[in-house]
């Protein structure tokens, strides 16, 4: 009788210590929720050090006159528009959120529950009995609770590896999962930056098959039809304007967008499309800067029966 009761006293006290645990049983799935932000936080540090990269590599280039006015000017505001981006995204995921405030008591002495009572009682009844197996187990949970927290809060807090590694990283989570809508998108972003045009037209190309009103694939792809011809085929300025058309539906007040849409009017002889397209882009741009100065530039060789060829 002694033993059994022994026993019974022994399976009260543990089920008093690991019942306060059942809570912190649900934090897999806290932890799950935040592993979300976690993946998002650390794809923008992606994109965040390969703008920056992209961005050093653009200087380096136009040093060493590789680059053409024209050319360096445009792909530098689309890399600090698209940091720009980043870093606002980057600013909101960082920033700590508002804890809801906790509802009001009632003034008065607050008593303690029945069921605490009853709860702490039984504790307190047994708890000199078993007390060293009862603690190594409530520490043996915690301990498994915290080196979770550990692992997410490591993820976080250890260094970001160089842009190719990270797009290594990138790569394996798409053969895993190549329906990956965002992670075809990064991959796009990365290998425009890294200026590996062909595996971003395969990437971009995914992302169409996924969603195939994508503005962003489509007028990339026409950025890259564009920027890499080796001849004037009447055929690729049609391919090009379909997916920029496709864009511009979502994106009609883009001056990147509205520039290039210029550019095949320009080699279709459509002149008075052209003006409008950059017209449109030069509204569209800071006054004043770079951007607008080279787009003002072309329409005023435009208007002067000098279009300019790009």
């Amino acid at each position: 009788m002694a033993f059994v009761l022994i026993v019974v006293l022994i399976a009260g006290v543990l089920f008093a210590l690991v019942w306060p645990l059942r809570n912190r049983a649900a934090s897999p799935i806290l932890l799950g929720a935040e592993a979300v932000r976690d993946q998002e936080r650390i794809d923008l540090e992606l994109e965040r050090e390969i703008l920056l990269s992209s961005l050093a590599e653009l200087e380096v280039d136009r040093v060493r006159e590789k680059l053409a006015t024209h050319d360096y000017d445009r792909l530098k505001a689309t890399d600090e528009r698209q940091l720009l981006r980043v870093l606002e995204r980057l600013d909101a995921l960082t920033a700590p959120e508002t804890a809801a405030p906790a509802p009001r008591r009632a003034a008065g002495p607050t008593l303690p529950s029945p069921r605490s009572s009853l709860h702490w009682a039984a504790t307190t009844a047994v708890v000199l009995v078993v007390l060293g197996g009862g603690a190594g187990l409530y520490l043996r949970l915690f301990a498994v609770q915290q080196a979770r927290a550990d692992a997410v809060q490591q993820q976080l807090g250890q260094g970001m590896p160089d842009p190719k590694q990270m797009v290594a990283r990138l790569e394996a989570r798409l053969r895993e999962n190549p329906n990956d809508l965002q992670g075809q998108i990064m991959a796009g972003r990365s290998y425009m930056a890294l200026e590996r045009t062909g595996d971003a037209l395969q990437a971009w190309a995914k992302v169409i098959e996924l969603d195939s009103k994508n503005a962003e694939a489509h007028f990339n792809i026409a950025v890259i039809l564009l920027s890499t011809r080796k001849t004037d085929d009447p055929k690729l300025f049609q391919e090009a304007m379909e997916h920029l058309d496709i864009a511009y539906v979502k994106l009609p007040q883009e001056p990147a967008l509205l520039w290039y849409r210029g550019i095949v009017f320009v080699h279709q002889q459509r002149y008075s499309d052209a003006d409008a397209a950059w017209t449109a882009a030069y509204q569209n741009l800071q006054p004043g800067s770079e951007d607008s100065k080279f787009v003002k530039q072309a329409l005023e060789q435009l208007r002067a029966g000098k279009p300019p060829l790009f």
